[in-house]
């Protein structure tokens, strides 16, 4: 992509300020505002729909290239205690995941030949790198470290003989001679180099962090002189940085009375398990001493970094809606999406946007083991987007880090290519070459518009920090194709609006599905851990919990908060292909449903037609079904359903206790897509689809079609003053 770019914040509200950040390879770039109405050019569907905007960050601008530079690493600020002159000793524990990748940095502070440095040579092996400034001395074991095993390591260099040391020692309860190494030997004595840059932990300085090392450390300890382990053991360290303190943060605390304390940079794991940890506790809060490690990773990134280009404060009469920056120049294009959210309602209907559930996804590469399980293969005419997800080595929480761990944090201050109007998914989604999140969800808002209903777009953001204040203005919220995230604060909030009398349209599928956190101090991050759900990957034994709040992760089901018992259905499959119709069941005749199929035959297929999403049909890609037993109220209403999905199709995991044939679409019956009807506390009342699918079918026929028909029949009652 010759020109790209990200805002600061995914919403914003009248007064509010939006800052984008651009890369431009031409010298100069034009932004123009557009509102994004409908962003699916399918012939078959109502086409794109982007209306350019009048507003004050129209024009043109110097362009310049900014790099992405990724790669986690821990900084500690320079102190001259950290020089060393007269000689050092270095130790920790490293837990390497990729140890023939190439160069690592362990700890180091090398400026040039000016410094010292511990790392993993080329070869494998831990390494001792010590320059004066005008000679660099580079010592090594010679015997490569294991991947994905514990090593307790150490490096000394007294600077008087120009002895050099180096230990290390696998840790095993088996007599495994391989990867155990002492090296001592006598280099011509020189003094350690000063210098003035940062002491890094899993990276090496230069114009930019460099040489990112793969993998754990637990522990590191820097001692002003040479020592043997024994007197290491007995000697106060100038720094000792514990990883299991301030495990929420970026703070890397350094507990001695030196306070050399640092930050890490590119979002390493924390919350994961150290080289001591016994398994007789998963939880950090609970044993913090068995948890500290860090993981870091040569792919992290959290903040790009890039200067500002121009900002924008929303006039206080702009109308809330899906816009986005434009931005142009000679041979280029991008959009930068963002939301505006009215400071206070003005409609009766709210759309609350998954912003949390886009954030989650941003920049997906469908690098995990899934596609490979499924033969879904890489195409050769991948888009641009997808292109530069690949140079720049951008990461979405569904894929995995280089080193094959999974990728439990996302952040907003970087690109975020695949967030942009007319994307379509890549060869290796179920739903390639379809549109999602955002660009499936404007297929309901623009249908909104057709049929002239007034309505606010609020957010996930404005959701978790304000809760149910937020919806309580309005008489029915409608959600996302696929508001699959939610953290804590948002289920509340959205409870507390329910049971005050709120309606509730959930039209998508596998909603309400995954635990997720905001980190408190740094809200533009985003934390997953997964396990015992259908997953792109598993989180490690012992790391399940979110190292931003404390809580555990995974799905909402097992924290007693079944979607089922929220919205009447939960999901239960996914899959490609077509989709498939709903056919009305007997509740459907109940007279409590009777204004929802005002218009519709009994005996009519709802759905069967042409989608914008998978081709045909509004039952599919992801699915829910209602279920007594994980909470479906006793008196919801199953209205209809969607049945005889393909063998693509197969039972979620978390429905199997056993691995067992005829679970696919063909054959089991928990396979299928339920639309739920149920009333709720005071008036209130909540429907549901169970289906990503829906809203791709709302405009065929110009809107002039039953599940058009069926969605504004809800929607019409539910906006209802009471």
């Amino acid at each position: 992509m010759k020109i790209v770019g990200y805002s600061d914040r995914f919403s914003v509200r009248p007064g509010q300020a939006i800052r984008f950040m651009v890369s431009s390879e031409a010298p100069a770039y034009r932004a123009q505002l557009v509102r994004l109405r409908h962003t699916d050019a399918n012939p078959q569907g109502p086409g794109c729909k982007i209306e350019a905007l009048a507003s004050s960050i129209s024009g043109e601008y110097p362009g310049q290239y900014q790099a992405i530079h990724s790669g986690s690493y821990a900084a500690v600020p320079h102190h001259p205690l950290l020089n060393c002159p007269n000689g050092f000793t270095l130790r920790a524990w490293i837990y390497p995941t990729t140890p023939q990748k190439g160069l690592q940095g362990l700890l180091t502070k090398l400026s040039g030949q000016s410094g010292y440095g511990l790392f993993i040579a080329e070869d494998g092996s831990l390494a001792l790198w010590i320059g004066d400034g005008t000679r660099l001395e580079k010592v090594s074991t010679g015997v490569a470290l294991n991947p994905a095993q514990w090593h307790c390591i150490a490096a000394s260099y007294d600077a008087a003989t120009g002895e050099v040391c180096l230990y290390q020692e696998l840790q095993s309860n088996w007599p495994v001679d391989r990867a155990q190494a002492r090296v001592c030997k006598t280099i011509s004595p020189l003094t350690v180099g000063g210098n003035e840059e940062d002491l890094l932990m899993a990276a090496a300085s230069g114009p930019v962090a460099a040489h990112h090392f793969n993998g754990k450390i637990d522990n590191p300890r820097l001692y002003g002189r040479a020592l043997s382990t024994a007197e290491a053991d007995a000697d106060t360290p100038i720094a000792n940085w514990d990883f299991s303190l301030d495990i929420g943060s970026e703070i890397v605390r350094d507990t001695e009375a030196n306070q050399l304390h640092g930050r890490t940079v590119n979002l390493p794991t924390r919350a994961v398990t150290g080289h001591n940890w016994t398994g007789d506790e998963a939880d950090f809060k609970v044993a913090p001493s068995q948890y500290g490690a860090i993981h870091f990773h040569d792919d992290g990134l959290e903040d790009a970094q890039w200067d500002a280009a121009f900002e924008w404060t929303v006039p206080s009469d702009w109308p809330s809606g899906v816009y986005a920056a434009h931005l142009t120049s000679a041979d280029a294009e991008d959009y930068l999406p963002f939301i505006v959210v009215p400071a206070k309602a003005q409609a009766r209907i709210a759309f609350l946007v998954p912003t949390l559930t886009y954030l989650v996804y941003a920049n997906q590469r469908f690098n995990d083991p899934i596609r490979a399980m499924l033969d879904l293969r890489e195409s050769s005419d991948a888009a641009p987007q997808d292109q530069y997800m690949q140079e720049q080595r951008l990461l979405s929480c569904y894929d995995l880090h280089s080193d094959g761990t999974g990728v439990c944090y996302s952040s907003r201050w970087r690109p975020i290519v695949n967030f942009r109007p007319l994307y379509r998914m890549p060869s290796r989604s179920l739903a390639a070459h379809w549109p999602r999140l955002l660009n499936a969800d404007l297929h309901l808002l623009d249908w909104l518009d057709t049929k002239g209903f007034a309505y606010d777009v609020i957010t996930d953001d404005e959701l978790h920090c304000e809760g149910s204040e937020l919806l309580e203005p309005y008489q029915v919220i409608l959600t996302g194709t696929h508001p699959e995230y939610w953290t804590a604060s948002m289920l509340k909030g959205l409870e507390s609006y329910q049971a005050e009398g709120g309606r509730l349209m959930y039209l998508g599928g596998n909603g309400f599905y995954w635990i997720a956190s905001f980190d408190p101090q740094r809200p533009h991050i985003v934390e997953v851990r997964r396990w015992r759900g259908s997953r792109a990957w598993e989180a490690a034994p012992g790391e399940h919990f979110h190292s931003t709040t404390g809580e555990i992760g995974g799905l909402w089901r097992f924290r007693n908060r079944a979607p089922q018992k929220m919205v009447g259905v939960g999901f239960t499959s996914q899959g490609g292909g077509r989709n498939r119709p709903y056919k009305r069941q007997p509740d459907s005749l109940d007279p409590r449903a009777a204004f929802i199929f005002e218009g519709v035959a009994p005996e009519e297929l709802i759905g069967d037609f042409p989608a914008l999403v998978l081709e045909h049909g509004a039952g599919g890609f992801e699915i829910d079904r209602m279920d007594r037993d994980l909470g479906t109220p006793d008196h919801a209403l199953l209205l209809a359903s969607a049945e005889g999905f393909t063998d693509l199709y197969q039972v979620a995991i978390e429905d199997q206790l056993v691995s067992a044939p005829n679970t696919g679409g063909s054959q089991n019956p928990l396979v299928r897509s339920d639309m739920v009807y149920f009333e709720g506390p005071k008036g209130g009342a909540v429907f549901s689809v169970g289906s990503i699918s829906w809203c791709s079918c709302l405009s065929y026929n110009r809107g002039d079609n039953n599940v058009s028909r069926i969605t504004e029949n809800v929607l019409r009652r539910f906006a209802e003053m009471d």
